[in-house]
């Protein structure tokens, strides 16, 4: 186990990894740290709140779906993007 799953994650880890958590996009151990620090933690539990029923409006309004080459593109640079943020 790394450092990293052993300590608890605080505000700053778990706001900027909000989005991954909700699309299951995460490891699992930083998924139970990050519920964990939710289950603790009420001002990140509330924006948590608010963007999984952000997300759920948004899938229960859109009817339509994007070709699967768009979702690849912006996978892709998704992961650009974290790994940039990451780097900075």
């Amino acid at each position: 186990m790394s450092d990293t799953t052993r300590r608890p994650a605080d505000c700053g880890e778990a706001l900027e990894r909000l989005f991954e958590f909700l699309d299951h996009e995460i490891h699992e151990a930083d998924g139970d740290r990050i519920r964990q620090h939710l289950a603790d933690c009420e001002p990140c539990l509330a924006e948590y709140d608010v963007e999984d029923h952000l997300k759920r409006l948004v899938k229960r309004s859109c009817h339509d779906q994007a070709p699967e080459q768009l979702h690849v593109r912006i996978r892709e640079q998704l992961t650009i993007l974290r790994t940039q943020v990451r780097e900075s």
